[in-house]
């Protein structure tokens, strides 16, 4: 779950800077230039999703996504019911929503994961947005039945 921070994409795209959606390259990039780990992060991420068959599989997904908001798991309702996973959902701060109609929400995430996080930032949040800044982008220079055909 995440857009856009309009005003940074459109200075990066006026200056040229594309995403740094690489360790090697992020690190050249903040080595020439320092401040560009402190300027404004091109896309804002409220958190994530992860529509998986097992629970052991939603934390996988979702655990690296702590800082960054609201994490929710999408499971077949006979797994999302579990006591066990009911518990551990909770104890971790993950939303539960069954995968099937009518879709029910069994648990509301922890909005409170990753709030405030500004002074404590390191250089693998900004690397987790430049990912996401570059597949953003992707996405908007290939049309869905582009992308399809390639995929299939």
């Amino acid at each position: 779950m995440c857009e856009l921070n309009e005003a940074e994409h459109t200075l990066r795209q006026e200056i040229g800077l594309v995403p740094a959606a690489d360790t090697l390259l992020l690190h050249c990039r903040a080595h020439v230039d320092p401040s560009f780990l402190t300027r404004p992060s091109p896309v804002r991420i409220r958190g994530a999703i992860a529509a998986r068959a097992s629970w052991r599989s939603v934390m996988t997904n979702l655990a690296e996504f702590a800082a960054f908001g609201a994490r929710v798991g999408v499971l077949p309702a006979k797994v999302a019911r579990r006591d066990a996973v009911q518990v551990e959902a909770m104890y971790y701060g993950f939303g539960l929503v069954t995968a099937e109609e009518p879709y029910e929400m069994i648990q509301a995430p922890d909005t409170f994961v990753g709030a405030g996080l500004g002074p404590g930032r390191t250089w693998v949040h900004r690397l987790v947005e430049e990912i996401v800044y570059d597949a953003i982008l992707s996405q908007q220079t290939v049309s869905a039945g582009t992308w399809a055909a390639r995929h299939s």
